[in-house]
């Protein structure tokens, strides 16, 4: 798929050198990288909302679970929260919800109403036990892919991770590898808003590899594969905003190819609740991540999503326009 070799660019470069040319702290970190299903709950038995209304899509389906204590996990049907009462006011217009009857804790809308409208309000009520959990919003416009940019270099590039626990010991046991640092340049149409419009938009741009990390979630920190940031505050150009990440792809020595495989490169653009829950989730200094809901834990949040999936193989630089 890709062609017309080309020299890795500076900014490539400067980006391999941040993950690359420094000591990686990696088992350390990994520890404390926890999300919120690993964490202690803040009272026995409170009730878990996970619902994404995504604009110009059907209705979707929302998902209610109860925290248990952490000795006791149990399966997924036995932290599931049975038997609530859901309504959805969506644009003025209510929805109710029943149970799936094959999966406990799934509420599905009883009747289909087409799909999700643009920059309308929608409110969520949650009945479950003595418990009332709310929510509200207002959905974001639509947001579509445009060029995607895929660069590969002409070969790998060494990369060494350390274990800096071992603190008690000048032999910090250390191991190399070869990865290969793909860049992906990102630009979708910026949009005009009509006067006195909400500006407080937040875009995550995402690089989603079907093949194994280096190592370990922390690469992610250096290669910067995700980001979350408020709309305006990406770069505009010709009426474009861009944006720019690195994933790696692992191979075992320096003459080594590149393995084909499949690349998703994700765009989603919601309200505040969504960018602090999307910038928590893998916060190592949080037990879990940022809740919107009212009443209870989770988060209930309309975004607007595009996609684009192509296979990566071979060298250079290749884009693409969906």
């Amino acid at each position: 798929m890709l062609a017309d070799t080309t020299r890795m660019p500076r900014e490539t470069k400067r980006h391999t050198l941040r993950a690359l040319g420094g000591v990686l702290l990696m088992a350390g970190l990994i520890l404390v990288l926890g999300r919120c299903d690993l964490a202690n709950p803040t009272e026995p038995q409170s009730l878990v909302v996970e619902a994404f209304f995504t604009t110009a899509r059907p209705l979707p389906s929302i998902t209610l679970r109860r925290t248990r204590p952490l000795t006791a996990p149990g399966r997924r049907d036995d932290n599931a929260a049975a038997g609530a009462a859901i309504e959805v006011v969506l644009d003025g217009e209510s929805v109710s919800y029943e149970e799936h009857d094959a999966r406990p804790g799934l509420y599905v809308p009883e009747a289909a109403l087409g799909t999700v409208p643009a920059d309308v309000p929608w409110a969520l009520t949650v009945k479950w036990r003595d418990e009332i959990a709310r929510a509200q919003g207002r959905t974001p416009p639509p947001i579509d892919l445009g060029e995607v940019c895929i660069e590969v270099p002409a070969a790998p590039v060494q990369a060494v991770r350390v274990d800096s626990l071992r603190r008690d010991s000048l032999d910090i046991p250390a191991e190399q590898g070869y990865l290969y640092p793909i860049n992906v340049s990102v630009k979708w149409p910026a949009g005009t808003l009509p006067p006195g419009a909400d500006t407080t938009h937040w875009v995550r741009p995402q690089l989603r590899p079907d093949t194994a990390e280096f190592s370990s979630r922390v690469v992610n920190f250096f290669l910067e594969p995700v980001d979350v940031r408020r709309e305006d505050q990406f770069r505009t150009r010709n009426g474009q905003r861009a944006w720019r990440g690195v994933y790696a792809v692992p191979v075992a020595g320096r003459t080594s190819a590149l393995p084909g495989h499949d690349l998703t490169v994700t765009i989603a653009r919601g309200d505040t609740a969504f960018a602090a829950f999307a910038r928590s989730r893998d916060d190592p200094g949080r037990r879990e991540p940022v809740s919107n809901v009212e009443g209870g834990l989770g988060i209930a949040t309309a975004v607007a999503i595009d996609s684009l999936r192509r296979t990566v193989e071979g060298t250079g630089k290749q884009c693409y326009v969906p």
